[in-house]
């Protein structure tokens, strides 16, 4: 019996010995501002055991007497962590101060860079129909005409009032000529020609390259896809986006043949309107009639093209429209064709009707 029970007591001893801690006690503060520092995360490096301290900063933790070499690790998001060997501790409650880390980082904005100009180009076109003409409206102004094809120049001014019975109501181009009527008036040039009542002329044509009144090019959410967007340049006004086309084709640049089609767009901030337009347009098989056809000589025509637009009675309008075409023919000789047509009024109130077109040809 006497003998069983200094066996028990041994062993007691032994499993004491084994199992016996230590109670580390202490509080995690900022050494900037000395406040406490709450749900601050504590582990004996190396294991497992660990625990966060309080909402007053406080904490509490038993390590064996084995893990006493060991050091006591503390962290945290925005300081720098901090550790301290556990054989080391005397004080029964001690504190650690915890270094805070300067955190400003270079902004970064990871996104796709051209989504920054397809959003302005996107609410222009949520805010299309409150800032443009979107009924029928007559308008007025000069269109001149340039040709040129080796040693010969013909010119031409014509005063014209037009008339469009959809007014802003975006249509393909089919759509939209049948919309346009115009009559022109104090005619000058340089050559004779022959004068028919109806039929289509450059007038029609030039008209065509306004990226806001047509469908299918570059302002068409459906073919936002097709192109690359970047804010070229911005101030507290206005933003400028550039644009490139990736595939063109006849759904995003209105040309059937285009190779290639660029520019830029400025909107105005304020009312999330196009007030300018200014793009290039490289287009095979030219024609001066349809832009591009399939069976027309061979040619490629560098196309660029100028736009303005300007607020009427708080609408938008067309203002201004310039072309320049330098056609390449293999066939026929190259030329070059410039067009401008200039609006001095527009009236969408009260408009004058105008039925039919007339053709002038070069």
């Amino acid at each position: 019996m006497l003998k069983k029970l200094i066996l028990t007591l041994a062993m007691s001893t032994v499993s004491a010995l084994g199992f016996s801690q230590t109670v580390l006690e202490g509080v995690v503060t900022d050494s900037k501002t000395g406040e406490a520092m709450p749900f601050v995360n504590i582990a004996i490096s190396g294991e497992t055991i660990g625990t966060i301290s309080d909402i007053n900063g406080e904490f509490k933790l038993s390590v064996p007497e084995n893990l006493t070499n060991r050091n006591l690790a503390f962290s945290s998001v925005g300081y720098s962590p901090k550790s301290i060997k556990i054989s080391e501790i005397t004080d029964s409650h001690f504190e650690i101060k915890l270094q805070p880390v300067d955190l400003k980082i270079e902004e970064v904005v990871i996104t796709d860079k051209s989504e920054a100009g397809r959003k302005v180009l996107k609410n222009v076109l949520e805010k299309f129909e409150n800032n443009y003409v979107n009924k029928d409206f007559a308008y007025s102004g000069t269109y001149k005409s340039i040709y040129k094809k080796g040693t010969v120049t013909r010119n031409s001014t014509y005063n014209f009032n037009a008339y469009d019975s959809e007014g802003y109501n975006r249509s393909e181009k089919s759509n939209a000529y049948a919309a346009l009527n115009y009559k022109f008036s104090n005619i000058t040039r340089d050559y004779k020609v022959n004068d028919f009542e109806t039929g289509i002329n450059t007038f029609d044509f030039t008209s065509t390259f306004d990226i806001m009144r047509y469908e299918l090019n570059v302002m068409n959410s459906y073919n936002f896809s097709d192109f690359d967007f970047k804010i070229k340049s911005e101030t507290s006004e206005q933003y400028v986006i550039e644009f490139t086309c990736n595939k063109p084709k006849l759904a995003n640049s209105g040309a059937l043949n285009t190779e290639k089609y660029s520019g830029t767009i400025t909107v105005k901030k304020s009312d999330n309107a196009v007030t300018a337009a200014d793009y290039t347009m490289t287009v095979k098989n030219f024609s001066p009639v349809a832009l591009s056809l399939k069976n027309s000589p061979q040619n490629i025509a560098t196309i660029n093209c100028k736009l303005s637009y300007a607020k009427n009675n708080n609408k938008y309008a067309i203002q201004s429209i310039e072309t320049e075409i330098d056609v390449k023919n293999n066939s026929e000789g190259d030329y070059k064709i410039s067009d401008s047509i200039i609006l001095n009024s527009v009236n969408y109130k009260i408009p004058g009707k105008i039925f039919g077109k007339v053709f002038y040809s070069r």
